[in-house]
């Protein structure tokens, strides 16, 4: 899957670089942040840990090159779950950076210093947020003996001496914890696509033009869609994974097919990305069709000539 996905997430980087407009380009940064940390996660699930995972049981055995290197099993799963909490953050980033475009919003984030420390504490947090995962106990055999009530008949693998067992199952820290985590990412979300959703929508101003508004819910639509169709890759192997913990179901073969299936994550990532915001998919349509006239930089320039400074989201 890597070698497929790698180039791809490569050449994601060069469009965003390239062909973003300039009424995207207040976006750029952001975009490119979110695609590092997706190609990050990609990475932990095809190359770095390419976990073979144990549900139900919070074990796993990573077979990739962070266990060729001599890196423990416990800090390769720490490394991969924390690159799935960022994925939240990033998708919080990007939808406070589409509130902060709209000029109708009094209620901003102020300065650029402010929303710099605002998001390195979410970015701690979720390094924070799993770590009750490996604050619990860590007696092994007894972890093992634990899980092997639930699943008597595992895979071979669970035998290698790298197989990590995280929890018993129950633990009230992780439980706590995670919910926290799960409240306050997803608060910050509901509150910047709200509030951006209402005040393009529903706040009036005549400095502010339809069409200015009317872009600026397609660029909010961009993100939206970018950010939660590869979410899909994930959400399915979560779902699963808590429907096997609830039900102390165990089959090898589903669970091999989950982590293949949230491997694909950074495949759905780059394609929607690529897909579907409007100038990328122009730029590779014209690659593909020989065009070599194409200037995204053109791109919706027509569109509600600026009538104020105040206007939302145009950039110099």
């Amino acid at each position: 899957m890597a070698l497929v996905t790698v180039p791809l997430s490569i050449f994601t980087f060069y469009v965003i670089i390239r062909v973003t407009p300039r009424k995207m380009e207040n976006m750029k940064i952001p975009m490119l942040i979110a695609h590092v940390w997706s190609t990050n996660l990609d990475l932990c699930f095809t190359v770095y840990a390419a976990p073979f995972t144990f549900f139900p049981g919070a074990a796993g055995l990573p077979l990739g090159v962070f266990s060729a290197l001599g890196i423990p099993s416990k800090w390769s799963a720490y490394l991969g779950q924390v690159a799935i909490a960022i994925m939240s953050v990033n998708f919080v980033m990007l939808l406070e950076n589409r509130h902060s475009q709209i000029s109708l919003i009094t209620f901003q984030i102020p300065n650029q210093r402010v929303r710099t420390v605002f998001f390195a504490i979410n970015y701690v947090l979720a390094f924070l947020y799993i770590l009750p995962f490996y604050l619990e106990n860590d007696d092994q055999l007894e972890l093992r003996k634990a899980l092997l009530k639930r699943i008597p008949c595992p895979s071979i693998e669970f035998y290698d001496k790298h197989t990590i067992v995280l929890l018993k199952g129950e633990e009230w820290s992780v439980l706590i914890t995670m919910t926290g985590g799960l409240i306050i990412t997803v608060g910050q979300a509901l509150f910047f696509s709200g509030h951006t959703v209402y005040h393009l929508n529903y706040v009036k101003n005549a400095n502010v033009s339809e069409a200015t508004k009317a872009l600026q819910k397609k660029f909010l639509s961009y993100i939206v869609m970018q950010m939660t169709i590869p979410l899909i890759a994930l959400a399915g192997p979560i779902c699963y994974s808590m429907y096997a913990d609830k039900y102390d179901f165990y089959n090898q073969v589903f669970n091999n097919i989950s982590m293949i299936f949230m491997g694909m994550h950074g495949l759905f990532s780059t394609a929607c990305t690529l897909y579907i915001i409007k100038p990328y998919r122009e730029f590779v349509l014209s690659i593909i069709h020989r065009d070599y006239n194409f200037d995204a930089s053109q791109m919706w320039a027509t569109v509600a000539a600026p009538v104020s400074s105040t206007q939302v989201g145009i950039s110099n």
